[in-house]
C-alpha cells in the first residue's frame, strides 16, 4: 500500500511553552555520538538514563527537532512511499525531511524504547488560516492518556522561503482537545475523542456548529486496528472519514487516494487466493502423477488396485479443492482474470484425465 509525501511545514513560530522544566533532559538530549546512525542506536543512547515515559519521548523530540532540518526543496513536491523504513532512512542520512520523514522517525525512535506511538496524517490551521495541504504529526499513549505532538513543527518555520530552525516546546505532549483547534487528522478516530469534531466545523473554525457526530468509541476502534489487515483497515477508514460529516476538496482526494488503495489490496488478497488454489491444483497433478507412475510401473492385478484407486480419489479431491478456491476469486482486474480462466480450464483437463483413468480402472474390475 503507497502513501502520501506529506510536506507542510508552520510558517511561523507561535505557542506557549509549558511549565514543567525539561532543561536537564534537553540538555543531554541535544547531540548523539556519529556513530549511532539507527533509530534504535540513537533511542536507546538518549533514554538509556530515564525511567519515566515522558522523559524519554521529551529526549526524543527534543533530539529531532535540534537535529533534524526542514528539506524546503522538497515543499513543492508531490510523491509517495511504500514503507515508513524508507522514510526514516532517508532522514538519517540527510538529516533533512518533511513532515512525513519527521513523524517516522519519531515514531521509530518511539517504537525502539517500548513507547506506543501512531504516526497521524491530516490537515492543519495556521495563523487562524485553513491550509488544505496534507500534514503529518505523531502521538503517543502515556498512563492511558494519548498527547500530541508535531516535531516539524517544533523545529522550526519558515521564513522567506527559507527554513529557520527555532525549537518550539509548545508542540510538545498537547492534549487532543487543544491540539484539535490546529490539526484536523483525515481519520477522525485520531482525536481521540468520543465526540469528534466534524470536518465543517474545523474548517469554518467554528466549534459550536450543529453538525455533531454520536458517541464514538474511538479507543476500542484504535485496539481494533491493530488487528485488522490492511484491506480492512481501509475499508473502516473509508466508512469514520464518510461519517465526519462534509468533506472539503482535500478530502475527497484522499478517499479516492484510499479508494485506490483498496483496489490495490483487494487485488493482492484475490491473488493470494489464486495462488493457494493454484498450489493445491499443482499437488493434486503430482498425485495424479505418481499414479500415472504406478500403472506403468506394475502390473494391474487385484492386490494393488484399490491403492491406485486411493491414489486417482486424492488426485481427484484435490482438483474439486482447487475448482471451489478458484471460484472464490473474485477480481475486475484483465490480467488476473485472464488468468484465472486459463486456470479453470486446466482444472477441466485435469478432471478429463482423472475420469479417464477412473474407468479404466473401473475396467480391470470386472
Amino acid at each position: 500500500m503507497k502513501r502520501f509525501l506529506l510536506l507542510s511545514l508552520y510558517l511561523l513560530a507561535f505557542g506557549t511553552a509549558y511549565c514543567t522544566d525539561y532543561s536537564k533532559i534537553d540538555k543531554q538530549s541535544e547531540t548523539v555520538p556519529p556513530n549511532f546512525k539507527t533509530p534504535k542506536e540513537i533511542a536507546r543512547y538518549l533514554t538509556h538514563k530515564l525511567s519515566s515515559p515522558t522523559d524519554k519521548v521529551r529526549a526524543i523530540y527534543y533530539w529531532i527537532t535540534h537535529n533534524i532540518s526542514y528539506d524546503v526543496a522538497k515543499l513543492n513536491k508531490t510523491g509517495f512511499y511504500s514503507d515508513n523504513s524508507d522514510l526514516v532512512n532517508e532522514v538519517l542520512a540527510s538529516r533533512k525531511g518533511v513532515c512525513s520523514n519527521y513523524s517516522a522517525l519519531f515514531k521509530a525512535c518511539c517504537d525502539a524504547v517500548g513507547i506506543e506511538s501512531y504516526i497521524i496524517d491530516g490537515y492543519i490551521r495556521q495563523n487562524g488560516k485553513l491550509i488544505l495541504v496534507g500534514h503529518s504529526w505523531n502521538a503517543v499513549k502515556i498512563g492511558g492518556q494519548f498527547y500530541n505532538i508535531d516535531a516539524t513543527w517544533g523545529a522550526g518555520y519558515l521564513a522567506k522561503g527559507k527554513f529557520v530552525q527555532h525549537f518550539n516546546d509548545a508542540e510538545f505532549m498537547i492534549q487532543p482537545v487543544e491540539f484539535i483547534k490546529t490539526h484536523m487528522p483525515f481519520d477522525p478516530v485520531w482525536q481521540f475523542s468520543s465526540k469528534p469534531v466534524s470536518y465543517k466545523e474545523f474548517d469554518t473554525n467554528n466549534f459550536e456548529s450543529t453538525e455533531k457526530n454520536s458517541f464514538f468509541n474511538f479507543s476500542d476502534s484504535i485496539k481494533t486496528i491493530s488487528t485488522l489487515n490492511p484491506l480492512e483497515k481501509l475499508k473502516r477508514e473509508t466508512v469514520r472519514i464518510t461519517r465526519n460529516g462534509t468533506r472539503n476538496k482535500l478530502l475527497d482526494e484522499i478517499l479516492d487516494y484510499i479508494s485506490s488503495n483498496i483496489a490495490v489490496e483487494e487485488l493482492k488478497q484475490e491473488t493470494i487466493k489464486f495462488n493457494k488454489a493454484v498450489d493445491i491444483f499443482n499437488e493434486g497433478v503430482r498425485t495424479y502423477n505418481k499414479y500415472i507412475l504406478a500403472v506403468r510401473n506394475t502390473k494391474i492385478k487385484a492386490s494393488n488396485l484399490s491403492q491406485l484407486t486411493d491414489l486417482l480419489n486424492q488426485a481427484r479431491q484435490k482438483n474439486e479443492k482447487a475448482l471451489y478456491m478458484a471460484l472464490q476469486v473474485k477480481t475486475i482486474n484483465l490480467q488476473l482474470n485472464e488468468k484465472l480462466n486459463t486456470f479453470k480450464k486446466s482444472i477441466e483437463k485435469e478432471f478429463s484425465n482423472i475420469e479417464r483413468e477412473n474407468s479404466f480402472l473401473l475396467s480391470k474390475k470386472q
